[in-house]
Parts: C-alpha cells; structure tokens; sequence
C-alpha cells in the first residue's frame, strides 16, 4: 500500500476540498481515531464549500465540509442546516427514493439518513473499516493471502486518514461505496454491516476508486489510472474493461440515448454505446478537469468543470454546447429539482436556478 496519495487525488479532492494541491497536513492530522463530534451549527454553513448535491423526493440534500449538511424544501431557493454526527468533510450524498439516502466522505464514514435527509446517523468509518479489512484478511488462503494480511495490517496501523468517494445503492438493503487506495465495501442489510470486496475487484495496485453507479442493467466502477470495472449480475462481480485511455476517471453516468458517458481528468470525455466494450472521445473545448456530470429529465447530460463551465451533450453530439452561467465559480455537483430547474453544489456553497438549461449557446 503506497504511504502518500497520488496526483489523481490529490486533483480530485483539491477540486472536491477546494483546499490545497498536496492532500496531507490537515486530513492525515487525525489518525488515531475517527472524531466523534457533530457538525457545529453555522449561519455560514450554507455558503461554505458543498461537495454534492441529491433529490430527495421533492426535498434536495447537499453536503460539504466540516460536515455540513443543508436542505431546501422549495427547489434551491433557500437552505436550512440540519445535524451531522460528523465533523470531517462529506464528499458524496444519493437518495435512492424520497426517504432512504446515504453520504460518504473523509474517515472513512458512512451516513444514513430514513427521513430524506432531516436526520442521520453514522454506519460506519474508517477504524472499522479497516478492522473489516484484517479479519478478511485473516480467513484468506492462497498465493495473496500474505500480502493481503500485511495491506490490512498496515490499513490498522495508518488509522482512518483514507476518504470514501462514491457510493451506489441498488435497493433498500444492497450498497456499494468506494475510495481511495481501492477500498471497497458492499452491505446488504441497508448499512448495518459490511464487507470488504477489496480482494474480488481486479485492481492489485489498489489505485484510487472514484466513482461507481449502474447505467442500464450494469454496475460500473471507475478510478485512477483508467480503472474501469464492469458488473452484468448487480454487483456480485465485476471484470475488467479496457479504458480508452490511462489517465483518472472522475465519474460516468447515463449518456443521452441508451449511451454511457464517463469524464476525467484535463477535458476528457467519452461515450460507449456498447456498454463500455468501445469508446468514442467528445469534444469538451477546453483541457479543463471535469468534475461531475447529470442526465436531465429529456436526456441530455452536462458536465461541470472546476473552471466554472458547464457543458451540454445532447443525443448525437460529438462536441459539447456551453450552458449560460450567470455565477461561474468551482462547480462540485449537480441535481436537477422537482420543477426541473438545475441545482448546483459549489466551493461557495449553492446555485440555485442559475443556468438557462433549455438553451445552452452553440460553440462557433
């Protein structure tokens, strides 16, 4: 197990932290436990840095640093805070209806909320994370049954510095979330307890997985280096795909049609209409990190870059359409409302209703 994170996260979480260009100093500072202080209520928690937003039925959910987690009732116009039993940065958030959502973030924690994002509790962090890790371990047998024991020793013994960055549930009980270092864990009894798949996943330099979500009837997981895994039975296993290039994959999402498109690192962008056995590169204009994207409900897809910009690919396109932005700043995450307007996270906290999605300007 590498003992510093790589320049793929260290741009990912400077572009999702909005902190610095080395992640060290201030996320390694607690390593001999998780933290179990709450998120302090702030008036300014809702203009702080938002790394995620999600639809909660009518209801939208959005979470940040220092724990913070915001909510708005009336399509983005306005934010409340609600309590967070964490107090490190949550990076990710989904709903897989109007009550049942999760979040992830530094220290490996895991939130559930049963109420559409009023409440919350904590699921797991990364001190148990890693213990999950050595008693698999422990069991193993075979050629890598050693080097697996000592990466989950050694996972004890660096404490829970190492951040989870996506998380994917198919129902009710069977969830998936993923991180940094190839950490992996599934639970199928809705968060209550969970194991590690670490050892299953074909990624024996445990790179950075960033992203996992199912596009069609399939459950992708994407990372660093040009990770790209594919499972056709609902996670129970994932086989390798060839990426269309080496470089880190940020995210992916449903694509316009039945395509499916993923984004990375300096612009890149690519879409497979063979649920990603091939790939064919689009246009993004700019060399530009991308750092999520959203399907809106006529099926196109934007994607949001760390310079502000936000692109449209409409059914067809090879070459992107800019999206007027009225307040461009480090955009994070994106949702789309109830009333369909478009709902953006940011590193100065919300933007509500502040592009014209219905007509993006074409690229001359």
């Amino acid at each position: 197990m590498r003992t510093s994170y790589s320049r793929p996260l260290q741009a990912f979480m400077a572009c999702m932290w909005i902190a610095t260009t080395l992640y060290g100093s201030a996320a390694m500072a607690q390593t001999s436990g998780v933290p179990e202080q709450p998120a302090i209520t702030s008036a300014m928690a809702t203009q702080s840095v938002m790394l995620s937003v999600a639809r909660a039925g009518q209801r939208l959910v959005a979470v940040g640093e220092r724990g913070f987690i915001i909510v708005s009732d009336d399509n983005g116009t306005t934010w409340r805070q609600v309590s967070s039993p964490v107090s490190m940065t949550l990076v990710k958030v989904r709903f897989i209806d109007a009550n049942l959502g999760w979040a992830v973030g530094h220290a490996g924690v895991v939130l559930h909320s049963r109420d559409g994002g009023l409440s919350w509790e904590k699921q797991l962090d990364g001190v148990q994370a890693a213990a999950i890790e050595l008693q698999q371990a422990q069991r193993e047998t075979g050629e890598q049954a050693q080097e697996r024991l000592e990466q989950a020793r050694q996972l004890v013994d660096e404490g829970p510095d190492k951040p989870l960055l996506d998380l994917f549930f198919l129902d009710a009980r069977n969830g998936w979330v993923v991180g940094a270092y190839g950490l992996a864990f599934v639970t199928h009894d809705g968060g209550l307890s969970w194991q590690s798949i670490r050892a299953s996943l074909e990624n024996p330099s445990g790179l950075h997985l960033y992203s996992i979500g199912q596009v069609g009837g399939d459950v992708f997981i994407a990372g660093e280096q040009g990770v790209l895994l594919r499972s056709s039975d609902d996670g129970h296993t994932f086989e390798p795909l060839t990426s269309p290039y080496e470089g880190t994959i940020f995210g992916f999402q449903a694509g316009p049609g039945r395509s499916l498109l993923m984004f990375g690192l300096r612009g890149k962008a690519f879409e497979s209409t063979d649920r990603g056995d091939t790939w064919q590169r689009l246009d993004t204009l700019e060399p530009v990190t991308l750092t999520s994207g959203l399907r809106l409900d006529d099926g196109s897809v934007l994607l949001a870059d760390e310079s502000g910009r936000v692109l449209r690919f409409a059914e067809g396109d090879r070459k992107a359409a800019v999206v007027p932005v009225s307040q461009p700043r480090y955009f994070t995450g994106m949702a789309q409302a109830a009333n369909g307007e478009l709902i953006i996270s940011s590193s100065r906290g919300m933007l509500s209703s502040a592009l014209a999605v219905q007509s993006p300007e074409p690229q001359q």
